[in-house]
């Protein structure tokens, strides 16, 4: 499930390219007086949300039209921004300052067994390999033991497409365990792979991105952003897919990274 706010903006404005950290203020605004979510702000495993950007990109002259979804596999969450959102019509991002005009909810689902399709990354894919993972693909872990890359390592085109694919799937495993349905088996529970193709969309695969986790703080970080290609095999499959669809891939969704869109879809044909 997504919801959709459609924005006018109130005054000119540059468009902030760091808006990671002061839109998820903005949502979190909507969600700190429920305590069924206001208990887990701090927490390791997040409440369960992906972000897009503002969109269409580009400087913003008052009166535009733009837009901004919020994903989750938690229908009560969305239910308590879209409250939310109708008592507070506000919406600011920085400088970047808006009203609300309209709130639409929106369910894409990748189709059933036998359709194919596409997925594309609205915002970058954040992959940080941890220690474990790395050593399992026989990554230099050297940056890790000097403390040069936190505790991770930032996946980039050499170390091959496999620990993207792997560290995709356990960070999706661990939304199914927080926030998905137990009568399907997990992302790492079955042998099938998530995606059948797997394309970059940027010429560059990896980019930098300033990154604010909190105000204190200033990172930079390195994303990429992908489009996915897929047939779905069962019901199984087709669970996994729209549950990436509902919580974004990749680490740190709840900063904004790794939002996804249904960009094409084809049904099964009869008989098929």
């Amino acid at each position: 499930m997504r919801i959709e706010l459609a924005l006018d903006a109130v005054a000119d404005a540059a468009y902030d390219r760091s808006y990671f950290h002061k839109a998820r203020g903005r949502i979190w605004r909507g969600l700190e007086n429920d305590n069924t979510f206001a208990e887990t702000h701090d927490t390791n495993h997040g409440v369960g949300f992906s972000y897009s950007n503002v969109f269409p990109w580009g400087e913003i002259e008052e009166g535009d039209r733009r837009y901004f979804r919020i994903a989750s596999p938690r229908r009560g969450l969305l239910d308590t921004l879209i409250a939310h959102f109708g008592r507070e019509r506000a919406f600011e991002i920085g400088q970047m300052r808006f009203n609300i005009d309209d709130i639409t909810g929106h369910a894409p689902d990748v189709g059933e067994a036998g359709s194919t399709g596409v997925l594309e990354t609205g915002t970058g894919v954040y992959c940080g390999l941890g220690r474990q993972l790395a050593e399992e693909y026989n990554l230099d872990t050297s940056k890790i033991d000097a403390g040069e890359s936190e505790t991770k390592l930032f996946w980039r085109p050499k170390h091959g497409m496999e620990p993207l694919q792997d560290a995709i799937r356990r960070s999706l495993q661990q939304t199914h365990e927080l926030y998905g349905d137990d009568y399907y088996d997990g992302p790492t529970e079955v042998d099938e792979p998530l995606f059948d193709r797997i394309e970059p969309i940027k010429d560059d695969v990896v980019y930098p991105v300033r990154f604010q986790p909190a105000t204190a703080v200033d990172l930079t970080v390195l994303l990429s952003k992908w489009r996915f290609g897929y047939r779905v095999r069962d019901e199984t499959h087709r669970y996994h897919l729209n549950l990436a669809l509902d919580s974004g891939i990749g680490q740190r969704r709840e900063h904004g990274f790794g939002f996804l869109n249904l960009t094409e879809k084809t049904l099964p044909r009869a008989g098929d």
